[in-house]
């Protein structure tokens, strides 16, 4: 690359012939090849890949769409997404994580606790828990409910269980896009 001091072509930017000019931060330009069309076929997994991008994109542009969502996104801008267009896709992009779950006060009472941390780039909207039997059958399941620090979420137990041994628990945590992520434990 060479650095551009030629008064004629000192504004110029994008592609002339074969070419590139390239404005820089510091404002000087520089000037190289244009690069050349890969001869390769892209991969399963590039081809996957900008799908979802693809995905996220769409899911953006309909944010936008609608006032009460776009604003919602709105508080998610910082430095790095300033717009909340970039918030959506951002959050599309990625799903929630679950930091954390507490099963020690369930003893299979109601009213016992089972505590979930999760956390998500933009917002965590549901946390589930499913408890069953060691032969699958559902012994309860439902929504915990957000605590004030924002990432720890309290399933309370509404039904008897009479024995915990081989009992799976299953909790599953949601964004706003619908991306998932889910822990189970056996007790």
């Amino acid at each position: 690359m060479a650095k551009d001091t030629n008064a004629l072509t000192q504004g110029l930017s994008g592609k002339v012939s074969g070419l590139v000019f390239r404005r820089n931060a510091n404002g000087t330009v520089t000037v190289g090849n244009a690069p050349r069309p890969s001869s390769k076929a892209p991969t399963e997994e590039a081809l996957a890949q900008r799908q979802r991008f693809q995905q996220a994109a769409f899911y953006g542009r309909a944010i936008q769409q609608d006032p009460a969502l776009k604003a919602a996104y709105e508080t998610g801008k910082d430095t790095n997404t300033n717009s909340s267009y970039l918030v959506a896709v951002a959050d599309y992009l990625s799903a929630p994580a679950i930091r954390h779950v507490d099963f020690s006060a369930y003893r299979g009472q109601p009213g016992d606790v089972i505590l979930v941390q999760a956390t998500d780039n933009f917002a965590v909207a549901d946390v589930r828990v499913l408890i069953q039997n060691p032969d699958g059958s559902l012994v309860e399941e439902g929504p915990a409910q957000p605590e004030p620090d924002g990432f720890t979420f309290r399933f309370t137990a509404t039904v008897a269980n009479v024995s915990l041994e081989g009992d799976k628990i299953t909790v599953t945590v949601a964004d706003r896009p619908g991306n998932r992520t889910t822990e189970a434990q056996t007790l």
